[in-house]
């Protein structure tokens, strides 16, 4: 009951972070809902729970004594409500990093037209689509990096998770566009602002989150 009631209060507690809208941007709200389940039900499951399958849905302690840190709940509902609670908030929070995908897909041969004679120099309307993707994909990614820039994630089990998974999102979509479309020129000017997240800076800039500490 006591477990229940925790879990339930998690949940409360999220959605106060998501109606918390005071720097008018929706989405660091929810983001923060998210990691804040995600964070606590993993720490539960880290404390609490137990691999081994067993059968008597109890409260119980491996050494038989009384220190707290020794008990586990054996109970399936535990494994599963937990599991159910993080499985949804990791998969709502990762849809924000799937938005990035939308400037991630392969341009079509139509729409790239080069410069006579030069296979390398798009023309001006072509390179308006280059221009279009690149930024697009640039300030996406910078939005949802400096909403979580300064989010905090001690374990390092959960911060080792969460960092694959938004890596698996989105970054080999994203080093395989960049590696295709880079070798082309499409601003005369600013060619090396749109390029200023390479795929190496992006894969950086994601190992340094969570761990403003």
């Amino acid at each position: 009951y006591l477990v229940m009631s925790l879990l339930t209060n998690l949940q409360s507690k999220a959605k106060q972070y998501s109606k918390d809208d005071n720097d008018g941007i929706k989405a660091n709200s929810h983001f923060k809902a998210y990691l804040f389940i995600l964070n606590n039900t993993f720490y539960l499951n880290e404390q609490l729970g137990e691999n081994t399958t067993v059968t008597a849905p109890i409260l119980r302690n491996k050494a038989e004594d009384v220190e707290g840190k020794d008990f586990k709940i054996t109970s399936p509902w535990f494994k599963s409500s937990i599991q159910e609670l993080f499985e949804g908030s990791l998969k709502k929070y990762l849809k924000y990093w799937e938005k990035l995908t939308i400037h991630l897909s392969k341009v079509p041969e139509s729409e790239l037209s080069f410069i006579k004679n030069d296979n390398k120099v798009l023309t001006l309307e072509s390179g308006r689509v280059l221009k279009s993707r690149f930024s697009g994909f640039n300030d996406d990614f910078e939005k949802i990096h400096d909403m979580q820039k300064d989010i905090t994630i001690i374990d390092p089990k959960l911060r080792k998770k969460l960092l694959f998974d938004i890596k698996s999102v989105f970054l080999p979509r994203y080093v395989e566009f960049f590696n295709e479309y880079s070798q082309f020129q499409f601003s005369k000017k600013n060619q090396e602002e749109y390029l200023r997240f390479t795929p190496k800076k992006v894969n950086s800039m994601l190992g340094n989150m969570f761990s403003s500490y």
